[in-house]
């Protein structure tokens, strides 16, 4: 087998393969974004401190990793809604 024919037998698959992830966009799935709104006329402040408040009462973290499932996440949602917030996911 000639050093061409070698070549050609591992470049095209190569490329091939890789033409294939780029292209493919149908496995990468959608964003989903988590968005708090107050009901009622609330500042920057307000949020911040009624968050913080619903964080600290649920032991969680700010920016920390959590399942949605979990009941740190359900106790942290069932503040903000007591507190006048809607959770809009996009």
């Amino acid at each position: 087998m000639s050093t061409q024919a070698i070549r050609n037998f591992i470049t095209i698959p190569v490329l091939a393969i890789g033409l294939a992830a780029c292209t493919s966009t149908a496995t990468n799935p959608a964003k989903q974004y988590d968005v708090w709104y107050a009901k009622e006329a609330k500042t920057e402040r307000d949020y911040k401190l009624d968050q913080t408040q619903c964080y600290d009462a649920h032991e969680m973290q700010p920016g920390q990793p959590v399942a949605l499932d979990s009941l740190s996440f359900e106790g942290y949602r069932d503040c903000m809604v007591a507190k006048g917030y809607v959770l809009k996911q996009y």
